[in-house]
């Protein structure tokens, strides 16, 4: 017996008309994808950008030594990582013979990390700054700071607790004098400015 009605399945066929319309439609997308290539582009290059001036300025800081405007200690600024970390690396004595002074936990303050500073935008004069913390080993509290370097290389130290307003500057000069074992610094000895 055959079968009445027999279907055959056939896959639908669908034709593509090119009009004036979908012509212009087609370039309009592809024009899309190009400029939203291009923006991505753009910035992915700008945020690079940002990221090399960022690392560019912990790279272009010179290591060296400071002393402080009471010319107790002389601080050694290094770059740890992309901030810049500030360890005691000289400290003046009363008199030659004096023990080395000891932090409020009763250690050493020798290498004693005081300062720890991240880079942030430029300056008015587009001189790099960094931002961070500032620990005096005497009693431990911590203060807010920023740092930058003027033109002759001292040190522009703003410590300040809440508001910057409401902190102190003080300016710290390079120090270029000769650092012991141990850390005593005798071209300091009973030089500490009046006040101190």
């Amino acid at each position: 017996m055959t079968p009445l009605l027999h279907f055959k399945p056939v896959a639908p066929t669908l034709t593509f008309v090119r009009t004036p319309r979908t012509e212009s439609l087609n370039k309009r997308r592809r024009l899309g994808e190009f400029g939203s290539g291009r923006l991505a582009l753009l910035l992915c290059s700008v945020l690079a950008a940002a990221s090399l001036a960022t690392s560019a300025r912990a790279d272009s800081f010179k290591p060296g030594y400071w002393v402080s405007t009471g010319r107790e200690i002389v601080l050694q600024i290094d770059p740890c990582g992309k901030d810049l970390c500030g360890f005691i690396a000289g400290i003046a004595l009363d008199h030659p013979g004096d023990a080395m002074p000891q932090d409020w936990r009763g250690r050493p303050q020798c290498g004693f990390l005081m300062l720890r500073v991240a880079p942030v935008e430029a300056g008015a004069n587009n001189a790099p700054r960094w931002k961070g913390v500032l620990q005096d080993p005497r009693n431990g509290d911590v203060y807010r700071t920023t740092v930058k370097f003027d033109a002759a290389g001292n040190l522009d130290l703003h410590g300040y607790i809440g508001l910057p307003l409401l902190g102190r500057t003080q300016i710290w000069p390079k120090f270029h004098g000769r650092i012991l074992p141990g850390c005593h610094a005798p071209s300091l000895d009973g030089k500490r400015a009046p006040g101190k």
